[in-house]
C-alpha cells in the first residue's frame, strides 16, 4: 500500500462518522470502524452486500431515489433519514453521498458518510419542550420577553409579547421604531432615553410605561432589559421582559 492510501485509510478509520464506500455494482466495498459502532455490524458481515438492507423497509425508495441522484453523477448533501441498527434499534443519521469517477468521468462507485444525529434529535425535542413551557409560563404571569439587536437594529418579541401589545407576528416589522411604536406617546420619548443610556453605558434597564394596542386600549407595562456583552466586551443589545400590570391599577 502506498504512503497516499495508508494515510487515506488512517484517516477514513479516526473520522467519527461511518463512512462506507459501494463499488459500481452498488455493493459495499468498504467499511470503517465509525461505521461499525453507529450500524453495529463488523465489516465482514456488510461487505460485498446490498446497503438497503441497513435501512427499514419502509424508507427503502428514498435509498433508492438518493442512489439514482448519485448514479447519474450528482452530490446529495446532509439528507436525514433512518437507518436500523443490528438487533433493530433505529438510529437516525445524517447522510451525505458523493460519485466516485474513473479517468473517462465515469461513474464507478460512490462514498457515504452517515452521521448520528440521534443527541442532535434529542437536543431539538428537548428545547421545543423548554420553549412550550416558557410560553405557556409567559402567558400565566402575563410575561413577554423581547431582544434588541443593536448591530442590525433588529428587534424579536416572544409570543406572549405580542398577545400583550395586541400585534400579530406577521404584521411585526421587528424594528426598534416598531417596538417603540406601541408605545403611548407621552412615554415613548422617556422609555427611548432609558433604552439608548442601557445601550451607552452598559446599564440595566427599567421603566414602567404604557403601552396603545393596536385595537386602542391602553395598557401598563413593567419592562426589565440587561445589556448583552459581546467577547469584545462592547454592548451588542438588549435583552429584557415584560409584564402586563394594568390589573395592578
Amino acid at each position: 500500500m502506498q504512503w497516499g492510501d495508508a494515510l487515506f485509510e488512517a484517516l477514513v478509520d479516526l473520522s467519527d462518522d461511518a463512512i462506507f464506500c459501494h463499488d459500481g455494482s452498488g455493493r459495499i466495498a468498504r467499511w470503517n470502524r465509525s461505521a461499525e459502532r453507529i450500524f453495529g455490524f463488523p465489516a465482514e458481515e456488510v461487505v460485498g452486500k446490498d446497503p438497503s438492507g441497513l435501512f427499514p423497509e419502509h424508507l427503502r425508495h428514498e435509498l433508492d431515489d438518493v442512489l439514482s441522484t448519485v448514479q447519474a453523477g450528482d452530490q446529495v448533501k446532509q439528507f436525514e433519514t433512518e437507518v436500523v441498527r443490528k438487533g433493530g434499534l433505529p438510529v437516525p443519521i445524517s447522510l451525505s453521498v458523493c460519485p466516485v469517477f474513473d479517468d473517462a468521468g465515469q461513474p464507478v462507485g460512490s462514498i457515504a458518510i452517515a452521521r448520528d444525529i440521534t443527541e442532535q434529535r434529542l437536543a431539538q425535542a428537548t428545547l421545543a419542550e423548554i420553549e412550550t413551557r416558557v410560553r405557556e409560563s409567559e402567558a400565566l404571569a402575563h410575561v413577554g420577553s423581547w431582544l434588541w439587536d443593536v448591530r442590525t437594529g433588529a428587534v424579536q418579541w416572544s409570543d406572549e409579547f405580542h398577545r400583550i401589545h395586541g400585534v400579530d407576528p406577521l404584521e411585526f416589522d421587528g424594528t426598534f421604531e416598531a417596538h417603540l411604536a406601541r408605545i403611548h406617546p407621552d412615554d415613548r420619548a422617556r422609555v427611548e432615553a432609558g433604552l439608548e443610556e442601557a445601550i451607552g453605558e452598559g446599564c440595566p434597564f427599567e421603566a414602567e410605561y404604557r403601552i396603545v394596542r393596536l385595537d386602542g386600549k391602553v395598557r401598563a407595562l413593567q419592562a426589565r432589559a440587561q445589556p448583552t456583552i459581546g467577547s469584545d466586551g462592547t454592548v451588542m443589545g438588549l435583552r429584557g421582559v415584560g409584564q402586563d400590570v394594568t390589573a395592578r391599577g
